[in-house]
């Protein structure tokens, strides 16, 4: 790994810092508004019906146990609780519904904080265009989006990404009840999808096919670190939601900086 010199630091604290500016402006507020109610519409109806779903399975498996002989025989749950009865009665008791019920909203609360901002970065990639876009605009008019990686590669691209992270999930579930372990295992999933959704989908608006590979060759760990950087402000409640705009805006200046780099030209037209 590269180590991070005094200029990368001070180049980091100026594309946030630009970023920051440009997030604070009334468009920029404006793009954030419909990702962020689009995001947590979805997020909440999966949340009430996973929950529901629970209680509901408690529920059934209590119920079976108390009247077995009214349970239909197809019922996995009623089967259950025509073997396990004193067990049915444990899960359908109020105290296990208090316990379970923590238990649910506490790990439940976490991964659901995990799965919006997954699919939060999903959902603002339809808007990317439209902030790299106006980014360019204001700061880097002189750099042009070249953007002609076809459309299949990014779909392969992200079939392939999304298949790596379910195995890379299914791994570490193991690790996830272990003390301090098990924060490292939950997030590491996650922050992989979340590097390469949101890097792929900014360079795929400013490179080639060509410079993108130059690009995550190059400069893969200045990249990484902004990533790493902007996925753990992510898990602040709410940040990682209304925060999307601008995660994208930081990408597409340090992108459009990076480009610079590649092609040879200043990065500044304007001094930030």
């Amino acid at each position: 790994m590269q180590p991070i010199d005094e200029k990368t630091l001070k180049e980091e604290k100026a594309i946030f810092a630009a970023a920051l500016s440009d997030f604070f402006t009334t468009k920029f507020l404006t793009l954030s508004t419909a990702p962020f109610l689009i995001t947590m519409a979805i997020a909440f109806f999966l949340l009430f019906q996973l929950s529901g779903e629970f209680f509901d399975m408690l529920s059934a498996a209590a119920q079976a146990g108390q009247h077995p002989d009214a349970a239909q025989a197809h019922n996995a749950l009623a089967q259950f609780a025509q073997e396990y009865p004193i067990l049915s009665a444990i899960l359908g008791s109020a105290i296990f519904k208090a316990v379970a019920g923590t238990l649910f909203y506490l790990v439940g609360g976490g991964v659901a904080v995990l799965v919006s901002v997954i699919l939060a970065v999903m959902i603002v990639g339809f808007f990317t265009p439209v902030i790299v876009k106006e980014v360019q605009k204001r700061h880097y008019p002189h750099i042009s989006r070249k953007a002609t990686v076809p459309v299949w590669d990014y779909i392969l691209f992200m079939l392939g990404q999304l298949g790596l992270f379910v195995l890379f999930l299914l791994v570490s579930l193991p690790f996830w009840f272990v003390p301090v372990l098990g924060l490292v295992a939950m997030n590491a999933p996650f922050y992989f999808l979340f590097h390469k959704l949101l890097t792929r989908d900014v360079a795929g608006e400013i490179f080639d096919k060509e410079e993108m590979k130059q690009l995550f060759k190059e400069a893969k760990w200045r990249i990484a670190a902004t990533t790493l950087i902007l996925y753990l402000l992510s898990l602040i409640p709410g940040v990682g939601i209304l925060g999307q705009v601008f995660f994208v805006t930081v990408l597409a200046h340090q992108f459009f900086r990076e480009a610079a780099r590649i092609r040879g030209v200043s990065p500044l037209r304007e001094s930030l």
